[in-house]
């Protein structure tokens, strides 16, 4: 058994790293996010949400919607809500795409093609959720009923499944392949909306159907035959392929660690006498597909993943999952079947390296997909934790090269460590070496013209302070102060608003002969920029910035970057001194609880020179 190996505070890690180490390029769209922008005309994306997404760096939205995806009619613009119901509701992915090709045009756009066979077509009989709710002592009707269309009867005693289903015809209709791929056309075609096709490459082929009879089961009544799926999925992949090759197909958006393994339903998965793992399954039927057409039916090989029930600890560490084979997944469930019947000595998952041997295997040497995650989310509402886990994540993903990383679930702390990724990392990626990485992790990237160099360290520690020492070797950087972006104790608001209003502590860390020392606090995250050639950004920031956040507070305010005496007041917008404090510390700790939501200015008044930043009080 491999174990975290934890540190005395009085311990040093070594962080390595050669100049002349083969490098290879980041993808931009390892800086993802799920669901965040509107699809309903009558509600705008707000302005602060476009400058979150413009100023934070995001590389790729997915705005598919998940399992709203799979019953998408484009045509009405509308999808059946299988967690709702199976209400039918407005979808607009057409408003949607244009406002974010009007607002963000910058970044690459996730959708998908529905390809289970039944999509939505009218909200006549959906089912009055409200009126139940108002005469049955305000209690919702058990969401999982299929109680939309025709002769729906509920099941009052709020069962999982209602007395009488809906007649699925009433309120769906059929989507053959050549509606499936009619959207490609509706948007890029001739005739079409003009959508910027490079914007909007990646198309998944639907969402999670090995869970099609839970999520679906208004369609999709016991669990999709392995045959069943290929045959729906090498369709339509077949029909986008022939319309525009230039697109990159995403499959097979697998739901859970579980079903990476077992798939719909584990007994089908065994064949003249083998027993084989879904995933495998998949990759080997694509590729004996592909040799039939000679098309390339599969771009980048998505997973969900949603750990449950897990400790802080184990938390920071389930960025082993995917390529560490070494690591013990705590949780391990669907690998004990990887040989077939339940092995309880199988803990290893190692998901994706896995999926790189079976391509090998069945695609061929030189013909290994890319990789992708485009739903994961934790338990956790720490944001520190939120932080050095999402870090973590983008890291791993960083060093082996993934095409895209897009979590669903969103907490605070996540914005701040999206933006210090995508915005301070370099364009290439350089492998470095920590020496007890389960603990501190490196991510070093590298300028295209080698020039500058980000040096990414995450400490997952949740109590020690832990000191690093870098060597580096083969770059050469003059001797001097540069400077250290920090993410560390973050409260328990939202912090992140912009570029230059965030919660990022700068430092000054000293290079000599190519080494530093720098001491990592408790679950933090930090990057050191270097540069070959003098810069002043770069160098001898020997006083450090005054910085008021977040500038949308509910509770504290906190001013750091105070180098002298200083006297910090609010002052509301009558003109009103309401607050004021006077401090010889670096950081202050405002408490606002108190004060009434609005507006104020928060004037820092240092050596006769005041600054003034003006905040909301939530």
């Amino acid at each position: 058994m491999v174990a975290t190996t934890f540190l005395s505070a009085a311990e040093t890690i070594l962080i390595s790293i050669d100049g002349n180490a083969t490098p290879h390029k980041i993808s931009r769209y390892i800086y993802g996010k799920n669901n965040s922008t509107n699809d309903d005309s009558t509600k705008a994306t707000t302005d602060s949400m476009w400058t979150l997404i413009n100023e934070s760096g995001i590389g790729i939205l997915r705005e598919n919607s998940g399992n709203n995806l799979t019953k998408y009619n484009f045509h009405r613009r509308v999808a059946s809500h299988p967690d709702w119901y199976n209400r039918v509701h407005d979808q607009n992915w057409d408003y949607e795409i244009q406002t974010i090709q009007e607002n963000a045009p910058q970044v690459q756009v996730m959708y998908g093609l529905p390809i289970l066979g039944w999509v939505g077509a009218n909200s006549e009989y959906n089912f009055n959720d409200w009126d139940w709710y108002i005469s049955h002592g305000n209690k919702w009707l058990n969401t999982a009923q299929n109680v939309t269309g025709k002769g729906a009867e509920p099941n009052p005693d709020n069962g999982k499944n209602a007395l009488v289903d809906g007649d699925i015809s009433t309120y769906l209709k059929e989507w053959p392949t050549d509606s499936c791929v009619g959207i490609l056309d509706h948007w890029f075609g001739e005739n079409g909306l003009g959508i910027d096709r490079s914007k909007t490459r990646y198309w998944a082929l639907d969402n999670e159907p090995e869970i099609w009879h839970m999520t679906h089961d208004d369609v999709q009544k016991e669990p999709v035959k392995p045959e069943e799926y290929i045959e729906k999925y090498v369709r339509v992949a077949k029909a986008a392929r022939a319309k525009y090759p230039d697109l990159k197909l995403i499959g097979p958006i697998c739901a859970n660690e579980w079903q990476w393994f077992a798939g719909p339903d584990r007994k089908d998965l065994t064949i003249d006498g083998r027993y084989w793992p879904w995933l495998e399954y998949i990759i080997k039927r694509i590729a004996e597909e592909e040799k039939k057409c000679g098309m390339k039916l599969l771009d980048v090989f998505a997973l969900h993943y949603y750990p449950i029930n897990f400790s802080d600890e184990d938390i920071l560490q389930t960025h082993r999952i995917y390529f560490d084979e070494n690591y013990i997944y705590p949780k391990a469930n669907g690998v004990k079947l990887i040989n077939g019947g339940w092995d309880e000595t199988q803990s290893k998952v190692y998901i994706f390296k896995r999926c790189q041997e079976w391509m090998k295997e069945y695609m061929g040497e030189d013909d290994i997909r890319a990789f992708g995650i485009t739903e994961t989310g934790i338990e956790s509402n720490d944001p520190d934790i939120n932080s050095v886990w999402y870090g973590s994540m983008m890291g791993e993903f960083m060093k082996h090269n993934l095409e895209f990383f897009i979590p669903w679930s969103w907490k605070t702390g996540m914005w701040e460590t999206l933006h210090l990724f995508a915005r301070y990392n370099k364009e290439y990626y350089l492998p470095s070496t920590s020496e007890n990485d389960s603990i501190v992790s490196v991510h070093t990237s590298i300028s295209a013209d080698k020039d500058s160099m980000s040096i990414l360290l995450i400490n997952r520690s949740i109590k020690d302070e832990i000191e690093t020492e870098i060597q580096l070797k083969n770059y050469e950087v003059p001797d001097g102060e540069y400077r250290l972006s920090q993410l560390s104790d973050l409260p328990e608001e939202e912090t992140f608003i912009s570029h230059t209003i965030n919660a990022l502590k700068e430092k000054s860390v000293m290079v000599q002969n190519g080494k530093a020392t720098i001491t990592l606090p408790p679950l933090s995250t930090s990057t050191l920029q270097l540069c070959k050639t003098e810069q002043t950004e770069l160098h001898e920031q020997k006083n450090p910035i005054l910085r008021v956040y977040p500038t949308y507070a509910m509770s504290c305010l906190y001013v750091e970057g105070l180098n002298e005496k200083a006297t910090i007041q609010l002052i509301s917008t009558d003109g009103k001194v309401v607050l004021k404090k006077e401090t010889q510390q670096t950081n202050e700790k405002i408490d606002i609880s108190d004060l009434p939501s609005g507006y104020y200015l928060c004037a820092v008044t240092m050596n006769d020179v005041t600054k003034t930043v003006q905040i909301v009080k939530k």
